[in-house]
Formats: C-alpha cells, sequence, structure tokens
C-alpha cells in the first residue's frame, strides 16, 4: 500500500493530538472543514475509520488510537531531524588542529574576532601536535609550522606568514644588565634557549649558539634551558635573561609592556606558519573563511 497523503496525515495527527477539529484547524491555519475532508481522504486511503462519529461525540476508534500513536511519534521524529538539520546548517562547526602554544597564545585570544565576522560557525580547537590524516580523526584542518611545503604531500597548503623571532627580556632585565647591543656578540648577558627532543624541532627552532655566528657561548655560566617557548618566554618575564621567542607567541606580553625587545632586529626563522586541508574534499565555505580569516589576520607576523 502506499504512503498516505502528508496533508491527511498531518491533520490527522493533530486532531488526534489535540482532541477537536477546530483546535487542529486553528493550529493547521486551515478551515474546520479542510480538516474534515483531510479525514475523509485518509480514511478512504485506508479503508478503515478512524473516528467514531456521533452527533454530540466525535472520538478515536480502536484502530485510529492505535494509528495515532504511530502517526504522532513519526511525524515528531521528522519534524526534530528537520530542526537538527536546520540547526546543523545555522551554526558550522570547525575542528582545528594545533599546537598548544599557538593555541593558548594566539588562537584563543583571537577567535572572538573571527566570530564577529562569521557568527554562525563555531571553531573548536584539537591543542596536539598528533598527525592528522583527515580520515575519521574529526579534523578540518591544521595549523602547522614546517620548513617547507614538501611535507605536505597530498594535502592542501596555503602559506599563512615567515615566522620571524626576537630577543627579548624583562624591563628589570634591561634596566639592569642594558639592551643586547649585538645578536652576534652577547657579551656576559644572560641567555635563556630552549632544548627540543626530536631532530625535526631542533631544526626548525634557532637557538642562541645558532644566532651568535660562531661565538662560543659558556652554557655553566651564560645559558639556561627549557624544553619549550612556554616556559622560557616565562623565565624571560621573571628577569632570568634574555630568550628567543615568535613574535605571535608574545604579542599580549609586548602589548602589556610585561616585556621588551632586548635588541630590536628580527631573526628570521627556519620555519613557516601553513595551514593544511585535505585535497581534493568537498568545498567547505566555513573552512574557507576560517583560512582567509588566518591569512589576514597573521600577516603582520611576516618578516
Amino acid at each position: 500500500m502506499k504512503l498516505p497523503p502528508m496533508n491527511a496525515l498531518r491533520a490527522f495527527e493533530a486532531v488526534s493530538r489535540l482532541g477537536s477539529v477546530s483546535k487542529a484547524a486553528e493550529e493547521l491555519c486551515v478551515s474546520q472543514g479542510a480538516v474534515s475532508q483531510q479525514l475523509r481522504n485518509l480514511e478512504d486511503h485506508l479503508g478503515r475509520e478512524m473516528f467514531i462519529r456521533a452527533p454530540n461525540s466525535f472520538t478515536l476508534s480502536e484502530e485510529g488510537e492505535a494509528f495515532a500513536v504511530v502517526v504522532q511519534q513519526s511525524l515528531g521524529e521528522i519534524g526534530f531531524a528537520a530542526r537538527e538539520v536546520a540547526r546543523t546548517k545555522s551554526q558550522r562547526k570547525l575542528t582545528i588542529s594545533t599546537g598548544p602554544s599557538f593555541a593558548m597564545k594566539w588562537l584563543m585570544p583571537n577567535l572572538a574576532r573571527f566570530y564577529e565576522s562569521f557568527p554562525d560557525v563555531t571553531v573548536a580547537i584539537d591543542k596536539s601536535l598528533k598527525l592528522v590524516t583527515f580520515q575519521n580523526d574529526g579534523i578540518d584542518g591544521a595549523i602547522r609550522f614546517s620548513d617547507g611545503e614538501d611535507g605536505f604531500d597530498g594535502l592542501d597548503s596555503v602559506l599563512l606568514f615567515h615566522t620571524q623571532i626576537f630577543a627579548v627580556a624583562s624591563p628589570a632585565y634591561i634596566t639592569e644588565h642594558g639592551k643586547l647591543e649585538s645578536l652576534a656578540e652577547p657579551g656576559k648577558h644572560r641567555l635563556i634557549d630552549e632544548y627540543y627532543s626530536t631532530k625535526e624541532a631542533r631544526a626548525l627552532h634557532p637557538r642562541w649558539q645558532d644566532v651568535v655566528s660562531g661565538h662560543q657561548i659558556d652554557t655553566e655560566v651564560h645559558l639556561e634551558v627549557f624544553p619549550d617557548h612556554d616556559q622560557a618566554l616565562n623565565a624571560a618575564l621573571l628577569g632570568r635573561g634574555i630568550a628567543l621567542i615568535p613574535g605571535y607567541l608574545m604579542e599580549e606580553e609586548i602589548e602589556s609592556r610585561k616585556i621588551d625587545y632586548a635588541n630590536p632586529e628580527p631573526i628570521p626563522a627556519p620555519f613557516n606558519c601553513y595551514f593544511v586541508s585535505p585535497a581534493n574534499a568537498r568545498p567547505n565555505k566555513a573552512l574557507i573563511s576560517f583560512r582567509d580569516w588566518l591569512i589576514d589576520a597573521l600577516k603582520k607576523y611576516s618578516v
């Protein structure tokens, strides 16, 4: 048997739920006669009487009561599914993978600016450096640092900015020890460095020995080493010495004058920042909007 007409089912569901043809007509914004006609159409289609009609009463028959349970539940589920589809369309969600330092120091503080232009897009941040395949990992796009695009084979990659690094220290340290006159000759300044456990990470992040142009540093006297940017920056904030920090990781500290440039000369980094996404994927307007916003917001950090 073919499905009953949808208008007839809607009329039947409303009457069975509200217990009144007049209330159903009001809810459906049609006349009582139109509702009654749809009920007769349903009964003709099914070959059964769904209601017991009497001069002063209008009630569901036994078959009508059983059918009403199914119709009310089915139309309710369709309505719920339709609302979910509409909600998903109006509130698009992206999951973006990036490292914890970039996520905490730049992306999360600046997301409000993205929402001003794209209030219907929600961005969830995956703060890890795990390998992203874009296959069943729930990741829509990734922000990664690399010395070139060779590592993104099979993916779409867009350069966001060329990274620059600065020698910075606390105002208190600079007041006591003076500024660094030459990056290549640190003199007796205390230096803060970073240690990276992998060969790839060490290749991407310059250390003081790479900057001083062959001058040997007395590590026991002048060098203190920390495992990442965050701890190195914190040590500089505490006045422990001069650290090499990417500009994008200390914007708030520079603006609030918690830290200052020990030397104004930028140091070009051997790594750049890229936005990576799956190649040959279905066009995603939300992802494209987010990528383009990143390009515009981050261009000020390029050398």
